[in-house]
């Protein structure tokens, strides 16, 4: 439902301001399958309050148009979504009984008839909202200085009668609307990290500030909707509330996320978050402290090894001050070597509270050195200490700044202990390194983050394929929606 509620904000952003200044026209044009039809009838339904509103097609007939979309029935009928068919067609009345619907073969019609049907709707419905779908379909037969005072005289008449007319067209270099309209969008699809993904171009918006040309949408669900771009989230103190983990599996603190992998991550698992550089470091964490907070919130164990030069801060601030000091008790966090390490240790003592407003505990924090054998038994301790009561633990270690040949050893070794203690490993390493083609042969789980167009996308690699935008949510404590690119 918030993914829902999000969604619909981030179309309402794009364009209601827009619909607000009650244009006259607007093309939605781009090639078969890309949403045309489904983004003008989103239009249709955000205005149909203000609109009497109508759906006139060559392509599409009202019975298969809400077999498609069930939601169009809420603002189209047999009367308002206009069908063209050589034959009357048939509907059943209220009794079970077959009535004829009058319709209009416009295959057959004049220039004169398509005029007219639109201007009589203009005028006599008043404040008429209309789809005509597609205008290449419908004025093909028209010759084009014929089909040009054709398209002035319509939109004349919308201007005068405070109408809409929604153009749909599938030969954008055919038609001579883009000059006259208020509006023009075009859908198309672009490859990013080798995943298609569909894009929206507003190429033109009259009265209106863009001030993004180029967004990001998906068909899922039957909608048009808009994937949410980058934003900043501040974050209350407030208590993560955990999910239940099914047998044999680890939830990762996600509903969608444990809904893509089926059933949350199989233990004894390595998971490998590849990261690409122009992604925001916090989508990653996030992804991956979640799962963190809620094995700890579960009354399970986890550890966190920080990256190198990693703020400790940016860490604690995404787990502290949403788990109590009980939940505390079952993490270990690691930080790496670096000049600011007493500094970024003080902070995080000084700053950081848990949920029931207690401080973090003395030896919670541990300091890696420059020495890899005195490390490694260091964490060995630690783990061992963790695993006294056998329950899966999740391991999160970022990698986005090491080379492979620093861990390559200790990469196998833990993989090897996870999988035979039934432990989920998830591992964050920078895109397109030897260490990322490593660390993805080990993979069980393989996931992909990248960035286009302002949004977070997130490509499934391992164990099946699927993408996703990335969505923080606004809960007071870290969390993000998965909305499916379809």
């Amino acid at each position: 439902m918030m993914m829902e509620l999000k969604a619909r904000d981030a179309f309402e952003r794009v364009f209601k301001p827009f619909m607000d200044i009650e244009p006259v026209a607007m093309l939605i044009r781009g090639l078969p399958g890309a949403g045309k039809t489904t983004l003008a009838l989103e239009l249709m339904r955000s205005v149909r309050e203000r609109y009497n509103c109508f759906y006139i097609s060559t392509r599409v007939s009202y019975n298969k148009l809400r077999k498609q979309l069930p939601w169009v029935e809420d603002m189209l009928d047999d009367s308002t979504a206009l069908q063209f068919s050589p034959e009357p067609v048939l509907r059943s009345s209220k009794n079970g009984d077959a009535s004829k619907v009058d319709s209009i073969d416009l295959r057959l019609s004049s220039a004169d008839n398509l005029l007219n049907l639109v201007v009589d709707k203009l005028i006599s419905s008043k404040r008429a909202f209309i789809v005509l779908d597609s205008w290449d379909a419908l004025a093909k037969e028209i010759p084009m200085d014929e089909r040009l005072k054709m398209e002035k005289s319509m939109l004349a008449v919308a201007d005068a009668n405070d109408g809409m007319l929604v153009f749909i067209s599938e030969e954008p270099e055919m038609n001579t609307l883009a000059y006259l309209v208020d509006c023009v969008i075009t859908l198309g699809r672009e490859e990013m990290s080798n995943v298609w993904i569909r894009t929206m171009n507003i190429d033109k918006m009259r009265g209106v500030a863009i001030n993004k040309s180029k967004l990001v949408y998906t068909l899922h669900g039957g909608h048009f909707t808009i994937a949410e771009g980058e934003k900043k989230i501040s974050y209350v103190s407030s208590l993560f509330p955990p999910l239940t983990s099914k047998n044999g599996y680890i939830s990762t603190g996600s509903r969608d996320m444990d809904y893509a992998f089926r059933d949350g991550i199989r233990e004894g698992s390595i998971v490998v978050l590849e990261v690409d550089s122009n992604v925001n470091m916090r989508y990653a964490r996030i992804i991956a402290l979640s799962a963190v907070l809620n094995n700890i919130r579960s009354n399970r164990q986890a550890m966190v090894i920080c990256g190198q030069d990693e703020p400790l801060v940016k860490v604690l601030r995404k787990i502290v001050p949403h788990c109590t000091s009980h939940d505390l008790s079952r993490l270990m966090v690691f930080t790496s070597p670096s000049q600011m390490q007493e500094q970024e240790y003080a902070t995080a003592y000084s700053e950081l509270s848990t949920y029931d407003k207690n401080s973090i505990e003395e030896g919670m924090v541990m300091n890696l050195t420059d020495d890899p054998e005195e490390n490694l038994a260091m964490l060995v301790d630690s783990y061992i200490k963790l695993k006294e009561d056998g329950k899966s633990m999740v391991i999160y270690v970022n990698m986005i700044w090491k080379d492979l040949e620093d861990v390559k050893n200790r990469l196998v070794y833990g993989a090897k202990v996870v999988r035979n203690n039934r432990d989920v490993l998830i591992i964050t390493v920078k895109s397109k390194t030897e260490l990322a083609d490593a660390a993805s042969m080990l993979a069980d789980v393989h996931i992909k983050l990248v960035k286009d167009n302002d949004v977070h996308v997130l490509s499934m690699v391992k164990p099946e394929e699927k993408v996703y935008a990335v969505m923080l949510d606004d809960n007071g404590y870290p969390s993000y929606s998965l909305l499916p690119l379809l």
